[in-house]
């Protein structure tokens, strides 16, 4: 396996860390809900949980405590609020903050103090002066406001270099957690920690971070020896998210691409308009698809259904399955929450929400085909899993789940990996219960049928499905980013083996200690 290529917060020593201050770029982007008492709450901190379990436990082991943290992130995307409507409330960091200050206590008690970031600060100038005159204490947690507040759409460049400075002056260790964001270049991801490797100050990876890579370097691997027993799940709304590592997967040779989501309306569309696909103009394709649209938005829909025409293309080419559902809910509006069965939507009416029964009942058979697909990623929602009005529209996901869960348990052979975003999100919607029913069923299909299975009871010491996911099998990984860990691997298997893991990734690779000053 090709080297990681950067220095890690792992190959620190405690005299590195004790008493200094160390700056972390975390990716804590994390969907907040609104309460009825007027402020939010963090929907889903798996994010948050992995960079605690992972990165800020090897903080402590090496210091106990003895060490100043400033914590960066971004939340939302508060520069498109011209206005500023929300920056104290859908995207304040006050909130996230509040919530890793319920972890740290009950983990680590009152040996870490949390210093929530300001409500309403803008340009975030008054953010740093408790570390710029040496007041933050010993154990203590700076959590800085919304990184993207630096974007402020009336003058965005009006303070981002002189903060990134300031933090840079006040920071003695800088260690990138971010993986969700390693697929984009921010002056907090980039020109940080070049300021502060320029001063002779440490600049490393986290643990979450070198955990990321290592995994998706050592699925990449899998899949570029053996192409012929992998297969990829895509979903999601749009094909232009997913072009690039569709593209690379079917030049890899994989065995079958599986099409989900509303991605797979342009896929149809691109089977029925083949034969003017070059000529192809928005009036071409069903009214009720965009007529509601933007210009840009039209421009996009087209421009989707050429790209999966394309996909279909190479995939014929390169002799690469593309594995369509068999069956799908079908709606006349989007809000219904009554639904039919069709074998195939008439898109000029109808909305496909979800996959159907005859579909989810074949995932085994057209999907893992019966046990020979050994590499299964899978990006992208199967349906509308997130419906306002009803969780039914979930069920291909929530199935999907349960049966690659099933896998990776039943053949140790198997590697599934989950790439973040909203695909990790669906996994929250199995209830616990029936998850641990599920693996309680496997486990004993795996027991000698001498075992008088009636005197046996499984039991689990983790109490929610974060911990069973994430820590329960070691073939079944679940990425914390979407979009960087779909680049990382088109970049690997398009790129050279003996290339370093943190080359694949544009923030990783600006850890690495060639990357110019």
């Amino acid at each position: 396996m090709a080297k990681v290529g950067i220095l890690c917060l792992d190959d620190l020593k405690p005299q590195d860390l004790i008493g200094k201050t160390i700056f972390i770029r975390v990716d804590f982007n994390v969907p907040l809900a609104a309460t009825d008492k007027g402020y939010f709450r963090v929907r889903d901190d798996t994010r948050i949980r992995r960079f605690f379990d992972l990165t800020f436990k090897k903080i402590h082991e090496l210091t106990e405590g003895d060490c100043r943290l400033i914590i960066g992130s971004h939340l939302g995307r508060p520069q498109k609020k011209k206005d500023h409507k929300g920056w104290d409330g859908i995207f304040n960091m006050q909130f996230v903050s509040s919530h890793f200050d319920t972890l740290i206590r009950k983990e680590y008690g009152d040996i870490y103090s949390i210093f929530p970031p300001e409500v309403i600060d803008s340009h975030m100038k008054l953010s740093l002066e408790i570390c710029s005159h040496h007041r933050l204490p010993k154990g203590g947690i700076k959590f800085l406001p919304n990184l993207r507040y630096l974007l402020d759409p009336r003058n965005p460049e009006a303070y981002s270099q002189e903060f990134i400075e300031e933090v840079a002056k006040v920071s003695d260790i800088y260690i990138n957690c971010a993986f969700g964001c390693s697929h984009r270049i921010t002056k907090s991801i980039k020109m940080l920690p070049q300021l502060m490797r320029s001063a002779g100050k440490k600049v490393v990876g986290g643990c979450l971070l070198i955990e990321e890579i290592k995994r998706l370097g050592k699925f990449a691997e899998r899949v570029r020896k053996n192409p012929e027993t992998t297969a990829v799940i895509a979903g999601g709304a749009k094909i232009i998210d997913k072009i690039e590592i569709l593209k690379q997967f079917v030049d890899s040779k994989i065995r079958l691409i599986f099409i989900g989501g509303r991605m797979v309306n342009a896929f149809l569309l691109a089977q029925k308009y083949q034969d003017r696909i070059n000529s192809l103009h928005i009036s071409d394709l069903p009214k009720k698809l965009w007529d509601s649209k933007t210009p840009e938005d039209r421009i996009g829909l087209v421009k989707e259904v050429k790209c999966a025409h394309d996909i279909i293309l190479r995939a014929k080419k390169n002799n690469v399955s593309l594995v369509f559902p068999d069956d799908y809910k079908i709606t006349d509006k989007y809000e219904d929450t009554d639904f039919m069965i069709k074998s195939e939507p008439d898109l000029s009416q109808d909305f496909q929400l979800d996959l159907g029964p005859e579909t989810i009942a074949n995932y085994r058979k057209k999907v893992l085909l019966d046990g020979k697909i050994k590499n299964i990623f899978w990006n992208g929602p199967l349906g509308a899993y997130d419906h306002p009005g009803t969780k039914i529209y979930s069920e291909g996901s929530v199935e999907m789940a349960k049966i690659l869960l099933t896998a990776a348990l039943s053949d140790e052979d198997v590697s599934v990996v989950i790439g973040g975003g909203d695909s990790a999100a669906t996994l929250k919607r199995i209830d616990l219960e029936s998850l641990k029913e599920l693996i309680r069923s496997e486990l004993k299909k795996q027991l000698n049928s001498s075992v008088n299975q009636d005197l046996l009871t499984i039991n689990f010491n983790g109490q929610d499905g974060y911990t069973i996911y994430n820590y329960f099998t070691s073939n079944f990984f679940v990425s914390t980013g979407g979009g960087a860990s779909l680049e990382f691997l088109e970049n690997f298997l398009k790129g050279k083996e003996e290339e370093y893991l943190a080359s694949y990734l544009p923030a990783t690779a600006v850890l690495m200690e060639s990357t110019p000053i």
